[in-house]
């Protein structure tokens, strides 16, 4: 009787031991296959990747469609894309564009766009003939000179101290015409057999720019340049210059446009004049 509860008893300990066996390899074995599935992803995890793609490729093929903006350009800019890229281009600093017409808007603010240094900095760059320095921002890179001289960046990151490129030339000026008036001329309908006249805008501007030697000091090319841009009648009031630019004459509105339009036509005149010059 005794040995049959032995043999009862080792016969227990022998089921349990077996079944926290099997515990332990079920545990371990889920652990495998987790680790592998994360390695390896499943069929789903590969449809939902691949369908991922699909629709990203999607996006991408209509992006023509999607996009709102355009290249801000004018007739004057073929003539930058047109040049051959220079290929030791000289340092070119640029600085204040000012008004100088005299013209203000209601409230006191300046009528000529205070955005033609910028518009200098693009036409500079289109043209592919100088290492342009922005001095009208110099604020912010002097910023970031100053986090680095005072050590508050992390190691090894920011600007090099002492490595700015320095200008060969300064390039600056100022808008000193801009006006919008109404002619009447040439022929328009004629009625009853009698000659007509037909009635546009123009938009004219002048813009005078300098180059700098900045070692001597010298002014070594200075140009003046007045254009004009001339808008089409679409009814009493309003008119319209190169097919978007719609000028209400009674209000004023848009007139605002078709003044960069032209500062930004000429400027960019001005940039392939100067490179006509052969500085």
């Amino acid at each position: 009787m005794r040995s049959q509860r032995a043999t009862e008893v080792r016969y227990n300990k022998t089921i349990v031991i077996l079944i926290f066996l099997v515990l332990i390899f079920g545990v371990i074995f889920s652990e495998v296959r987790a680790v592998e599935q994360d390695d390896d992803p499943g069929e789903e995890n590969i449809e939902e990747i691949d369908e991922f793609e699909l629709l990203a490729q999607e996006i991408l093929d209509k992006t023509d469609d999607i996009r709102v903006s355009r290249p801000n350009v004018t007739t004057a800019t073929q003539l930058l894309a047109a040049l051959p890229e220079r290929e030791n281009k000289i340092s070119i600093a640029v600085y204040n564009i000012e008004d100088k017409t005299g013209q203000f808007k209601i409230g006191g603010s300046t009528m000529v766009t205070q955005g033609a240094e910028d518009m200098l900095i693009t036409a500079l760059k289109r043209s592919r003939q100088f290492k342009v320095l922005d001095r009208i921002n110099f604020r912010n890179l002097s910023t970031e000179l100053d986090l680095k001289e005072y050590q508050r960046l992390a190691e090894g990151e920011g600007p090099n101290l002492g490595e700015l490129t320095g200008a060969d030339y300064v390039i600056d000026g100022a808008v000193t015409e801009y006006q919008i008036d109404r002619e009447t001329g040439g022929t328009g309908l004629a009625i009853a057999g009698i000659g007509g006249s037909r009635e546009v805008a123009v938009a004219s501007t002048a813009l005078d720019l300098r180059l700098i030697d900045t070692t001597s000091g010298e002014i070594v090319w200075a140009e003046s340049l007045k254009g004009r841009i001339e808008g089409s009648r679409v009814n009493a009031q309003t008119f319209s210059f190169l097919g978007d630019n719609i000028v209400e004459f009674e209000s004023g509105q848009g007139a605002q446009e078709v003044i960069n339009l032209a500062v930004r036509t000429l400027l960019e005149e001005g940039v392939y004049r100067l490179i006509e010059s052969g500085i």
